[in-house]
């Protein structure tokens, strides 16, 4: 049988028609469908505030968490969530904290894990291939920014936002989320760059931290006056690895917004994470038929018919 297909707005009709050979002789298509993820880092983006956007916008924890129980981290951790408001807007707190720390995420006292160990713990990720492969980009990209800044080679890298439990399953829970939600293509708008320092377990860090600097090259951003750190490395990979485009949102049709909260409160702008998702639609792609096909001619009338 051949087919036709009609579109109107996003929805799709294909209705049979008699087979004529050579595939569809009219060359008609419906467009491609692709599920695509917007991140609005107006107040910037860390790897937990990321991961709670995503449950915030419809992923389910629980199932995150069941694709990462194979891993074997080398410390027992437990991922916590709260709906909480920042100026009044909605969001999800989400906090992976160790028998090592259980304070706020991003403390020190982290146990390091090495970069060649994360990767063989994403493979125990009980999730598709796709997911995994996402999972390995982040990390990679992220280890290697901090071999640049220590000047050692990636294989050894096990600086703790690399190698920190809390880290680990912000990536590959991040990761885990994203294929939950279907999402095929990813982009970012300007991450924000503030100034003044941090504390980190090497000392006292500018703002960009270096590896965030590093990651940050070939992204879009924009300076803001702020003080603190508005982007973490962890937050930077994420979109450094996965985002195929910086800037405005594209054209698509909106299905959800989802909203991740930073640890500290800002009496001038809400200290939030926003992901929106929706449907682009692309040209389908089109089968043209032979063009000695003519469309259907209807039959001769019958002399003999009953007029």
């Amino acid at each position: 049988m051949g087919y036709i297909i009609r579109g109107y707005g996003n929805l799709c009709l294909r209705l049979e028609l008699p087979d004529r050979g050579g595939g569809s002789p009219w060359g008609l298509s419906c467009p491609d469908m692709t599920t695509h993820l917007h991140i609005d880092p107006f107040s910037g983006i860390a790897g937990d505030m990321f991961l709670g956007a995503a449950i915030d916008l419809g992923a389910p924890l629980d199932e995150v968490l069941k694709a990462l129980e194979p891993v074997g981290v080398e410390k027992p951790y437990r991922v916590t969530t709260q709906r909480v408001q920042r100026h009044g807007i909605g969001a999800v707190d989400l906090k992976v904290q160790t028998d090592l720390d259980q304070h706020a995420h991003g403390h020190s006292h982290h146990h390091h894990t090495h970069y060649r160990d994360i990767l063989a713990m994403i493979d125990q990720l009980d999730t598709s291939d796709r997911a995994k492969d996402r999972a390995r980009r982040v990390t990679t990209v992220l280890a290697e920014a901090e071999a640049k800044v220590h000047g050692m080679p990636v294989e050894k890298v096990h600086v703790p936002e690399v190698g920190a439990v809390d880290s680990i399953i912000d990536m590959l829970g991040s990761a885990v989320a994203l294929e939950l939600l279907g999402v095929d293509t990813l982009s970012c708008g300007a991450l924000p760059i503030s100034r003044g320092f941090v504390k980190c377990d090497h000392g006292v860090m500018p703002v960009p931290a270096p590896a965030t600097a590093y990651l940050m090259r070939g992204l879009a951003t924009v300076g803001v006056d702020r003080k603190g750190e508005l982007v973490t490395p962890t937050g930077t990979a994420i979109v450094a690895a996965l985002c195929e485009t910086f800037g405005a949102p594209p054209a698509m049709t909106l299905q959800g917004v989802g909203y991740g909260a930073g640890d500290r409160e800002d009496p001038d702008v809400p200290n939030l994470l926003r992901l929106m998702i929706g449907e682009i639609t692309t040209p389908g792609r089109q089968t043209p038929g032979p063009s000695s096909i003519s469309p259907p001619v209807p039959p001769p009338v019958s002399a003999t018919q009953n007029t």
